[in-house]
């Protein structure tokens, strides 16, 4: 029988998250964003579940783009870093996909490009986050060539990224929110600005378009507010069994390195799971699981297909009972405090074989596709 390590998906959830968004930003128009796999909940399968109900698709390139075709998912597409080869330009022209537009590069290539069809295009304005996008000098410059293109659909988008967005008042926000205010101001066309961190916090910059992203699978943007006070749910709750239960005598060692010496006697459960199914080697001792849906600490090193949970809190737990590492139960957010990683990372990290199931309660079905 295989391993019984698995990621189970709440459509309801999912569609409860877009909900709590949309009454937050009610006049912009949404791309959702689903790059980098839908953070770990399977790409195709989220595009199927928003298909209808979100106005874009949001992926980082065009292999995701194209696959989403593939799977017949005809909801709008944008390549939020752009294309990266005068060849996808062309990609993207014959398929429709909508373009950001961040360097003189890529300006080059539409310049010399022979096209299908028009582009929609974006222009990335850098307001301060440092990584992709025209400094405010030399914007101007790029947004008057895509607006005299003949390949180019008018008007022309103009999107930007906030650096600290789950920090309304830092400097360097109210520096951006103006640079990019004064920047809208003087060129037309639709703005996107808000992630969502800003679709909570920061109204006034919703404009035309918002991009929400961790928040759309039910994790919180901030560090000091849960998911739930926002009224998200997670969409994926990911899960294991214990192999067996063992009782060690106080002194022994648990694991790898010998991390752990139990200090009385004690009931130790090993779980099927490790840093091979996407559980970081970096969880800490004390990180909190749920046995039977009461909270247990591990102990030890994660291995690579197993951990070790003290079950001193569970004494009466058997071997194949359910442990559930984040998720309905357990947020996301209560694991942060022991590991270095962020509930992006966590969320998109799992591994391939791991198991994917959704569930739909309101249409009383399931799918193992993801």
């Amino acid at each position: 029988m295989a391993r019984k390590t698995l990621c189970t998906l709440s459509t309801d959830n999912l569609l409860n998250n877009l909900d709590v968004i949309k009454k937050h930003a009610p006049k912009a128009k949404i791309t959702a964003m689903v790059k980098a796999n839908a953070y770990g909940h399977g790409i195709r399968s989220v595009a199927k579940r928003l298909q209808g109900v979100v106005d874009s698709l949001g992926v980082a390139a065009i292999d995701e783009a194209l696959a989403l075709r593939q799977a017949l998912v005809t909801t709008p597409i944008t390549l939020i870093e752009g294309v990266f080869s005068p060849e996808e330009l062309s990609i993207a022209a014959d398929h429709n996909f909508s373009i950001v537009f961040n360097n003189n590069q890529q300006l080059y290539w539409l310049k010399n490009a022979k096209l299908s069809s028009k582009i929609h295009a974006w222009i990335k304005l850098n307001t301060g986050m440092g990584r992709l996008g025209f400094s405010p000098e030399e914007a101007d410059n790029a947004w008057t060539f895509l607006h005299n293109c003949a390949g180019v659909h008018q008007p022309i988008g103009i999107v930007s990224h906030l650096a600290c967005a789950d920090m309304p008042q830092h400097p360097l926000t109210t520096k951006q929110i103006a640079t990019f205010r004064d920047f809208a101001a003087a060129h037309d066309g639709p703005k996107s600005f808000a992630n969502s961190a800003a679709i909570f916090d920061l109204p006034e910059i919703h404009y035309d378009w918002i991009r929400p992203g961790i928040a759309l699978y039910g994790a919180s943007p901030f560090e000091d507010r849960s998911a739930a006070s926002l009224g998200l749910k997670p969409v994926m709750t990911f899960q294991t069994r214990l192999i067996t239960v063992q009782h060690f005598k106080r002194g022994d060692t648990i694991g790898y390195g010998a991390t752990y010496t139990c200090p009385e006697d004690m009931p130790i459960g090993i779980a099927a799971v490790g840093y091979g199914d996407g559980y970081p080697r970096s969880m800490k001792q004390g990180t909190p699981v749920l046995v039977n849906d009461e909270r247990c600490p591990l102990v030890g090193r994660i291995c690579m297909d197993m951990a070790a949970i003290d079950l001193r809190s569970c004494a009466d737990a058997l071997p194949d009972d359910v442990v559930t590492l984040w998720g309905h139960g357990l947020p996301i957010e209560d694991l942060l405090p022991y590991t270095d990683h962020l509930s992006y990372d966590l969320l998109s990290g799992i591994m391939n074989r791991v198991r994917f199931v959704w569930e739909d309660r309101a249409k009383q079905s399931s799918s193992k596709v993801a």
